[in-house]
């Protein structure tokens, strides 16, 4: 049985649907968990409520470094150590040609799907150092591999690069005895996609995945969660796509 007791879990956009699904998933099995919003209040505060007392609420701008050092002072004030770090804060706004695509809207997208990955665990690092055993999981995406939805290149590139910091950082942490991986989901019913019905709009697509529906929250946090356990003990630099078996179609 999965048990983090004693654990603090760190996971950034945790009032999304995927943070969210992945804070309560954690809080259930005994994590007390540092829940990050930045511009989704209502949902950030059902969160909370959901978890309880106990757990602490962070918001701030991941693609500011001051804002994630007032961010890990929070923490290391309450806590004094992290255990698990989730970067999971990301957004593919406004798809665009890439002919047409203003160099401002790539600089967005990778600054909040890329910089926040490197800001964040940066400074979490001397916090990771002080847990026995400390796990960094990286959400990618299947973009990474398949360059994602016309319109959607610098969405894909920067998750692309997520997926290459994954190895560079398990190379670079392995001696201070922390695991670093990926998960990379395909198509997941959440409001990443704007609250419509990803089945209907996306009926021709998901007859190109093997399973042939599209994922829930709860099929991505089941890995991360497994990631951040201790049956997940020997692995790092891997990245693992959670897509339906849509790699399969390749």
């Amino acid at each position: 049985m999965l048990d983090f007791s004693e654990k603090i879990v760190f996971i950034t956009g945790a009032s999304g649907g995927l943070g969210g699904q992945m804070a309560r998933d954690f809080a259930k099995y005994g994590a007390t968990v540092v829940a990050h919003d930045f511009g989704v209040p209502d949902a950030a505060a059902k969160l909370m409520a959901d978890l309880g007392r106990g757990h602490l609420e962070v918001e701030g701008d991941l693609t500011d470094p001051a804002v994630v050092r007032e961010i890990v002072a929070k923490i290391d004030k309450a806590f004094g150590r992290i255990d698990v770090l989730v970067n999971n804060a990301g957004a593919s706004p406004n798809k665009m040609a890439f002919s047409e695509l203003p160099v401002a809207l790539w600089d967005k997208v990778v600054s909040i799907n890329l910089r926040s990955v490197f800001l964040v665990t940066q400074a979490c690092l001397p916090l990771l150092e002080r847990s026995a055993g400390g796990r960094v999981i990286n959400i990618s995406s299947t973009a990474a591999r398949n360059g994602g939805a016309p319109g959607g290149a610098a969405y894909a590139a920067a998750k692309g690069a997520v997926s290459s910091l994954t190895k560079a950082f398990a190379k670079d942490f392995c001696e201070k005895g922390i695991l670093v991986n990926a998960v990379a989901p395909g198509l997941i019913d959440t409001p990443f996609y704007g609250g419509v019905n990803v089945a209907d709009k996306y009926a021709e697509r998901l007859k190109g995945i093997p399973l042939r529906r599209a994922g829930a929250p709860a099929d991505i946090a089941g890995p991360v969660l497994f990631l951040a356990s201790s049956l997940a003990s020997y692995i790092t630099g891997e990245v693992f796509e959670v897509s339906g078996g849509l790699s399969l179609m390749a």
